[in-house]
Formats: C-alpha cells, structure tokens, sequence
C-alpha cells in the first residue's frame, strides 16, 4: 500500500491541476463574453 503522505500529495496535485483547469476555462469564456 501507499503511504498516507504519497496518496495526500497525489490528491493535492489532481486538485491542484483540476482547479487551475477549471479557473482557465472561466476565464477565457468572460475573455469571449467580453468580445
């Protein structure tokens, strides 16, 4: 098994990547809204 400390890093960078993803979608859809 992992240990704890590697499962809390995976799950921190999936967030991590996850968020940055989803705060770039939003703001290029307001950049389009704006055009």
């Amino acid at each position: 098994m992992m240990p704890v400390s590697a499962w809390i890093m995976l799950i921190l960078g999936c967030v991590v990547l996850y968020g940055g993803f989803i705060w770039s979608l939003r703001i290029a859809l307001r950049n389009r809204k704006d055009r």
